[in-house]
């Protein structure tokens, strides 16, 4: 498949992924937001209903009931909700085929930490996602499922721990990925698999002219619910993967766990806002709290880079310069340690051999790299869109030797 193709397939698919996401994630929402806003009041509540509300929206007022339904009043129409969270799940998949599963060696390993084969590492991130189901499954349906903050502790551990074993072998963009891959599939599993067979069972029992089966309601509310609580940390998950300073940064994963806990206990306020009357200062506090542990963890020390035989590597002052001219400039955006779906890495770049979306080959020497950072477009490299800026006018000489110094220093 040609370059161009592959990236017109993308633009497609990510499009219905992020379409078909924002209108799933808006109504687990919505559902939660009803459910937190019924008025559950016996009192106040239209006979057969255990709550109702009132919505005033584009000049219309809208009345909802939520009712145990009687088996002689089923409705004629229902809506059901299934379609968004399967073309989320579907679309997201062929992305991930698409984009990662064919250039695993490049896109999804970290050759600085692994010489593991292509095909082994697309073998674990998808045994990885269908295990991570049948965990999370197991644990919603053993002992812990009447102890949620417990069930909750296991999953988050575990989640943990696997994360920081791909982290030995996959690029720091790919585990966040995967682990957004993970949860997200466990979500849609919930709507597949629980939810909409529970609610399949509460409608043929009804027309069998049995009871509202509230226990199979019950179990695909308590789905529903967990899929709410990280609907947040999932977005973070996967719009981290497209920003190089978090996937970037040496301690990225406990920079992702600790926003990660923050949005779901921000979610939570949102959820008990009518039981708390503090929601709004633990949110605040959360947010303040969530950025400064963020801001502690990013001002670490990097490790000190060190070359083959364990010394650490020391650069010219030309080097120096060149190194904060090129986080200046955004060049740390696109040109990550390891090559991405945007850009390739410039580690180890200097005195290779480099195939051109022309078709040609060049080896990339100073001359190369000087005409790649003045007029970007001259010799393209092959599988990558002509999308970095020329710098003809925006760098001096001794800017343009500057960067290069330091380009060739990364090995």
């Amino acid at each position: 498949m040609s370059p161009e193709l592959i990236e017109f397939s993308n633009v497609v698919f990510r499009f219905v992924h992020v379409l078909a996401a924002i209108m799933w994630i808006g109504n687990s929402l919505l559902f939660t937001w009803m459910e937190v806003n019924f008025i559950k009041d016996p009192k106040k509540n239209p006979e057969g209903a255990v709550g109702h509300m009132n919505m005033l929206h584009a000049g219309g007022v809208y009345f909802l009931e939520k009712r145990v339904i009687d088996p002689s009043a089923i409705p004629e129409r229902l809506h059901v909700f299934k379609w968004q969270s399967y073309m989320t799940w579907i679309s997201g998949a062929i992305l991930l085929i698409m984009t990662f599963y064919t250039r695993p060696g490049t896109l999804m390993l970290d050759p600085s930490k692994t010489d593991m084969a292509g095909w082994m590492a697309t073998a674990i991130s998808i045994f990885s996602i269908i295990i991570a189901w049948f965990a999370y499954d197991l644990v919603w349906r053993s002992p812990l499922k009447t102890k949620p903050l417990a069930a909750i502790t296991v999953l988050t551990v575990s989640l943990f721990t696997y994360s920081y074993w791909i982290d030995g072998f996959f690029n720091g963009r790919f585990v966040l990925l995967q682990i957004g891959a993970m949860i997200a599939t466990t979500m849609s599993a919930n709507v597949r698999f629980i939810i909409i067979p529970n609610q399949k069972k509460i409608m043929t029992a009804l027309l069998e002219g049995k009871p509202h089966d509230l226990d199979a309601g019950h179990q695909a509310k308590m789905r529903s619910l967990t899929n709410n609580y990280v609907t947040f940390p999932v977005i973070f998950l996967m719009l981290s993967a497209h920003f190089p300073s978090i996937y970037g940064d040496p301690y990225y994963l406990p920079i992702v766990f600790v926003i990660g806990a923050g949005l779901v206990v921000i979610k939570h306020m949102m959820n008990i806002y009518n039981e708390f009357s503090e929601w709004l200062e633990v949110s605040i506090a959360t947010f303040v709290l969530g950025v400064g542990a963020v801001l502690m963890i990013m001002f670490i020390p990097d490790p000190v880079v060190k070359d083959d035989k364990g010394l650490p590597i020391q650069m010219t002052e030309e080097a120096l310069l060149g190194q904060k001219l090129y986080a200046a400039k955004g060049c740390v955006a696109c040109h990550q340690p390891v090559s991405s779906s945007i850009a390739p890495s410039l580690v180890g770049i200097y005195g290779t051999k480099r195939r051109l979306a022309s078709g040609s080959s060049v080896i990339a020497d100073d001359a190369y790299l000087r005409e790649s950072i003045l007029w970007s477009n001259a010799k393209v490299s092959y599988g990558y869109a002509p999308a970095m800026p020329g710098y003809g006018e925006a760098f001096s000489e001794d800017e343009v030797s500057q960067m290069i110094a330091y380009i060739k220093s990364l090995k």
